[in-house]
């Protein structure tokens, strides 16, 4: 086995992963809650090129990714997981969007951030 297989770089390694997350949600977080229009989970889906619809699946699927891992480690999962499924366009988007926002602590949540940043708070579906 190589050496760094062992038990100790594999701890070192998720600590630093674990890390890196936290502050990298902690600064992302922030800026796209804030720059979402209030009126975002209840205005229609507009319509988008084919290039920003791909780009914007490869940064969703790195939140969503990291949401995922940070509802078992230090972050803001949730919000991060919402903010990952606000940027894809699939045809269950806001439904799933509905389902994360009916949790009070979310919704809560951003609209605090948004509150510090002097931006009205978002509608709730």
């Amino acid at each position: 086995m190589p050496s760094w297989l062992t038990t100790d770089s594999f701890l070192i390694i998720g600590s630093v992963v674990s890390v890196l997350l936290f502050v990298g949600t902690i600064v992302a977080i922030p800026v796209v809650a804030v720059r979402l229009p209030e009126d975002y989970f209840t205005a229609p889906t507009p319509r988008r090129a084919p290039w920003k619809v791909a780009v914007r699946s490869v940064v969703a699927a790195v939140l969503i990714l990291m949401g995922v891992a940070m509802l078992v480690l230090p972050g803001q999962g949730m919000l991060t997981i919402l903010l990952g499924v606000s940027l894809l366009d699939f045809p269950a988007k806001r439904r799933l969007e509905r389902r994360i926002l009916a949790n009070e602590h979310v919704l809560r949540a951003l609209n605090a951030i948004r509150r510090r940043s002097g931006r009205p708070p978002l509608l709730a579906p």
